[in-house]
């Protein structure tokens, strides 16, 4: 094979795409007037957040709902725009925003946000970093006393915090007595069970205003996918049922918008593979085959820790059995995977509830089986996806590190759960 000036021979080649980059993971609208089918959701997150027009501290609020619904994307255009609306009336906001996924314990959590209040606050020439989590809130009040204005700290995918329950530390400031104003708490969860699992303080705090964000309908994804196709792609390169195709498949996954869009770009891709200046429904339907296992493995990775340990202790079962595992036995399993990893375990009745959020993923098989006569019946678990794939995935979480490292010691097929 003759590589010599590949690239420039791959460049050269015919394509269906002007324009990649509107189609891929990252990509958002610029301004809340480009955002589609979400007018009634962005009068009432800006609701709740008005009184900082006033220079009030708004009330906590909760986001939550499926994947790719767009409740980060909105989170970051609204409270732009505040800021922007803030200014012009010649007051000032504070926002910063966290992404839990990578910053998840309080202690860097703390140094972020006091760097960032440092350098949001002029004429502060005193800094105090590191040192112990009460010495950095101890400077946090310093802070937000000193700046004097609406601060409002977002946590995107709040349920990936060491303890969610540490939302109770910023959000009762002022009633301890520590703070002239309070702050104000944005969480944002794909885990529409986060709720349900916090400790009852917490809950009275960061519930003040709840706001779900609904799955699009297979109408609203095929309006976004073609507002982004005639930027995408060149005049006349797609086949009118490609999109239908799309935004039905999108659908069907829970109205994720990022799967419809991830699926007009990979039937792109497969067209120039083909040489074929124009995606077919051949393209389409390839691309969900394509990208189905690949999403699947990625949904696990962003799976709350309760879902991560229920889908272990699933997986594992079937490893061992090579048949349904009965939701009896993955209860037993789950069980000592919350000893090992220190996790709180819940009820028979929530892991049969996370097993259920599982099947409806396409991650796992829930089907109810019978014993036969008067015997009753049990639900019947069965991986639907890779076993090796998702252990590993949940494994190189640092919150399954004690399993990990148990599994290492035991010798893994000696290891029993």
């Amino acid at each position: 094979m003759v590589v010599e000036d590949i690239f420039p021979k791959l460049c050269a080649k015919p394509t269906v795409f002007k324009n990649t980059e509107i189609l891929r993971k990252g990509h958002h609208p610029c301004s809340l007037q480009e955002v589609l089918h979400r007018d009634g959701v962005i009068i009432q997150y800006s609701t709740f957040l008005k009184d900082a027009m006033f220079g009030i501290v708004p009330d906590n609020i909760l986001i939550y709902g499926t994947f790719g619904v767009g409740k980060t994307m909105l989170t970051k255009l609204i409270t732009s725009e505040l800021v922007h609306a803030v200014n012009q009336a010649g007051r000032k906001i504070i926002v910063i925003y966290i992404y839990c996924g990578t910053m998840n314990a309080l202690s860097p959590i703390m140094r972020y946000i006091n760097q960032t209040l440092f350098e949001s606050i002029p004429n502060l020439t005193k800094k105090v970093m590191g040192g112990s989590n009460a010495k950095n809130f101890e400077y946090f009040f310093e802070l937000v006393n000193q700046s004097d204005v609406p601060i409002v700290i977002i946590f995107d995918e709040i349920d990936k915090l060491k303890d969610p329950n540490v939302i109770n530390e910023f959000s009762r400031i002022k009633e301890c007595g520590f703070t002239k104003n309070n702050v104000c708490v944005i969480g944002i969860t794909n885990d529409t069970n986060f709720y349900t699992n916090l400790d009852g303080r917490t809950k009275s705090v960061i519930g003040q205003h709840e706001l779900f964000i609904k799955p699009y309908n297979a109408e609203e994804l095929a309006g976004i996918l073609e507002a982004r196709a005639k930027v995408a792609f060149v005049d006349g390169a797609l086949d009118r049922v490609v999109i239908p195709i799309c935004s039905a498949f999108g659908a069907q996954d829970n109205g994720d918008a990022r799967l419809a869009l991830d699926l007009l770009r990979v039937a792109g891709e497969l067209a120039d593979e083909r040489g074929n200046s124009i995606i077919e429904e051949i393209d389409a339907r390839t691309a969900k085959n394509r990208i189905e296992l690949n999403r699947q493995l990625e949904v696990v990775g962003s799976l709350p820790t309760q879902t991560k340990a229920v889908l272990f202790a699933s997986v594992y079962k079937y490893e061992q059995v090579g048949a349904n595992v009965e939701a009896t036995d993955v209860y037993t399993a789950y069980s000592q995977i919350c000893k090992i990893i220190n996790l709180d375990p819940v009820t028979q009745r929530r892991v049969n509830d996370y097993l259920g959020e599982l099947n409806v993923l396409g991650i796992l098989s829930v089907n109810k089986i019978s014993r036969g006569r008067k015997r009753g019946v049990y639900n019947a678990v069965k991986p639907l996806v890779g076993v090796y794939p998702v252990e590993d995935i949940i494994l190189r979480d640092f919150r399954f590190e004690g399993l990990k490292n148990v599994m290492l010691k035991s010798n893994v097929p000696d290891f029993e759960l």
